[in-house]
């Protein structure tokens, strides 16, 4: 987190400011899919060059669970493992870890079911090793470009702390506008 850390070092409270890590930015992004807007609640993987990451969420915009692993370090079988133990509640932190890893946290003890024609939502640059899942992955395509998710869930972001933006942004976001959300 040193280049988050000198951005706010840096910052002089001149202008508002909205700092994330792009991984959580994907996978937020992600959740703006209509297909994964229509869950409850998700399973979503960003798999990147260096790290993946999964987050277990529900549509209130709560954490259920999280890992982070390192990508070179898994293949997709064990990807799957990690998944299913996230999902099943039964992930600890030296599963992880101890598989050089950096850690996982589980909140929510009830377990989400990976059912329906897809299971785990996916993201990243390296998400084509998630094809063989043995539950059947949604390759997310928020406005129909996984690589905006990250910068849609910025925009996002920005609803959420600047009140003065929210209305445009969401409506945006939303599809109602006739606007694309880049081009607020």
């Amino acid at each position: 987190m040193t280049r988050l850390q000198a951005v706010v070092a840096s910052y002089t409270g001149d202008v508002p400011l909205v700092v994330t890590d792009t991984a959580p930015a994907a996978v937020r992004g992600t959740s703006l899919d209509p297909v994964v807007q229509q869950r409850e609640r998700v399973l979503i993987s960003n798999v990147g060059n260096f790290h993946t990451l999964a987050f277990r969420l529900n549509r209130a915009g709560g954490i259920e669970g999280v890992f982070e692993h390192h990508t070179g370090e898994i293949d997709c079988a064990r990807l799957d493992d990690l998944l299913i133990a996230l999902a099943d509640s039964s992930l600890r932190h030296e599963d992880v870890f101890d598989d050089m890893g950096h850690s996982s946290l589980v909140y929510e003890q009830e377990a989400l079911r990976l059912n329906g024609d897809w299971g785990v939502i996916v993201t990243g640059p390296r998400r084509t090793i998630m094809t063989d899942l043995r539950h059947r992955p949604y390759f997310a395509v928020p406005f129909g470009d996984m690589m905006l998710a990250g910068c849609l869930s910025i925009l996002r972001m920005m609803a959420d702390v600047l009140p003065e933006l929210a209305p445009p942004i969401l409506e945006s976001l939303a599809g109602r506008t006739g606007v694309a959300p880049w081009d607020i």
